[in-house]
């Protein structure tokens, strides 16, 4: 059994066992199987020293690698006073399932803010390195007046089509990647993508209906210095500031020590690895604050020039998401470090002409088996335990899909009249046994098998403007 199992989960063994053969091997042996899973939880997932993931360190070994911030009792207090601070400047949109509340603010202004003397009249190592007026930037410059000077140049005309599309690709970057000020942190407010830009109108949409469920919810608007923390190198950050952030986000989700949560960005869930999105039990809970600012630094860096390729546009947000957590009830088998592998649909809808432009299968398997078998990173033990499990799933999945698709697509149908959005937009839906959760949306043209699935006359790409009306303009 042993040597089957590394023979599998280990391509540099020797005589590595092919992924169809193992597949139909475990897919007619239950027994195999379960030590299968056991062996790849003991042996890989859950090591101690396990292999990384496709993104690199996952937020659970990172936090967890930090875990328990020993600090003086005048270091707490301080955090406590920043935390007021920061929740003074921390708007929440709640979905509980049934209403949908939004609180501009969960904490009155305070009458003094912390200062620097104030944080300097710790120890070195017990300083945060934030506050509600303070902000720990890598570089000491205002850097909006060059992305809108790249912008301006992306929108001119007179200049090639070439340039307009490097001005642009410099704008997003620099949006994502440079230290913050108040002018680019309001340009992240301007993003369609970001869930409280479509949650609401998905919410009103659905209301009333009894097909579609979706997640309860919230969203946190994150204050601009606790934000900034996702633009410098995460390893330098004090315990002092990860216990402000943990603080800040027990207090703004209103969590439940005995939860279990799915976490993600405005724009971004890092569910392809599913120990960054997954938390449940007092000690995960605890540390939300700290998965949620890790997972935010991830994506940062996915923009950033060691990143290859660079991909703006998944940290271009300013909000922290909490989420119900949806348990497998059907023991489904998992991909991407716990992923239950269910059946999801990809619906591209166009809300001005209220039109289901077309539908496809979220884990398409030619898309699935070229990710699991014919990357460079194919050898990794994760991705051998996934290939193995996706074509195990394959012909129930595929099977599935087709048997419900034309019933999802006429569901959605039935949303669009009600759906207050404007333009083009893909639409995730995710089964679990007889349920069915509307679970995220984005602009179209930014979303898998846009090609596919649109036909080339519907396309439309979505208008984007990332000037904010600034006070005081005439």
């Amino acid at each position: 059994m042993t040597g089957f199992l590394d023979r599998l989960l280990h391509a540099d063994k020797p005589q590595p066992l092919d992924v169809d053969t193992a597949a139909a091997m475990l897919s007619t042996t239950p027994g195999l199987l379960r030590e299968f899973e056991r062996s790849y939880h003991a042996n890989v997932l859950d090591r101690r020293e396990a292999p990384t993931g496709p993104l690199g360190p996952d937020a659970k070994t990172v936090v967890e690698s930090r875990s328990g911030h020993e600090l003086s009792d005048a270091a707490l207090s301080l955090d406590a006073r920043i935390v007021r601070e920061l929740l003074s400047d921390t708007g929440v949109i709640r979905f509980d399932g049934e209403r949908l509340t939004t609180i501009p603010a969960l904490a009155p202004v305070p009458e003094k803010y912390v200062t620097e003397a104030d944080v300097n009249a710790l120890q070195p190592g017990e300083r945060p390195q934030l506050a509600g007026e303070l902000i720990h930037r890598q570089i000491d410059t205002v850097n909006y007046p060059l992305l809108l000077d790249m912008w301006r140049r992306a929108a001119d005309p007179k200049r090639s089509a070439r340039q307009r599309h490097e001005a642009y690709g410099m704008f997003r970057t620099g949006l994502d990647l440079l230290d913050l000020d108040p002018v680019m942190y309001r340009m992240l407010d301007l993003n369609p993508a970001s869930m409280d830009h479509w949650l609401p109108k998905l919410v009103e949409a659905n209301t009333g209906r009894g097909f579609f469920r979706i997640p309860r919810t919230t969203i946190a608007k994150v204050p601009m210095t606790l934000l900034q923390l996702s633009r410098v190198d995460y390893e330098s950050l004090t315990d002092a500031t990860l216990d402000v952030a943990d603080r800040w986000a027990q207090a703004a989700f209103s969590l439940d020590p005995d939860g279990s949560y799915f976490l993600k960005t405005g724009t971004y869930s890092s569910k392809y690895d599913y120990r960054n999105a997954h938390v449940a039990g007092p000690h995960e809970v605890l540390q939300i604050g700290e998965y949620l600012l890790y997972i935010q630094s991830q994506a940062v860096g996915m923009a950033g020039p060691l990143n290859e390729p660079a991909m703006y546009g998944v940290s271009t947000t300013n909000e922290f998401v909490v989420r119900e957590h949806i348990p497998d009830r059907l023991g489904l088998p998992t991909i991407y470090m716990g992923l239950p592998l269910r059946c999801e649909y990809r619906c591209f809808i166009d809300c001005d002409t209220g039109e289901l432009l077309g539908i496809h299968p979220y884990w398409d398997p030619k898309v699935m088996n070229h990710r699991f078998r014919d990357w460079p990173d194919s050898d990794n033990p994760h991705m051998r335990h996934d290939a193995v499990t996706y074509a195990m799933r394959e012909p129930s999945l595929m099977r599935e899909y087709e048997a419900t698709k034309s019933l999802v697509a006429a569901h959605v149908k039935e949303l669009l009249p009600g759906l207050e959005l404007a333009g083009q937009w893909s639409l995730d839906v995710m089964r679990d046994g007889d349920e069915y959760w509307l679970i995220d949306m984005a602009p179209a043209e930014r979303s898998a098998y846009y090609g596919q699935t649109v036909p080339k006359g519907k396309r439309r790409p979505m208008m984007e403007n990332w000037i904010p009306e600034l006070e005081g303009k005439h």
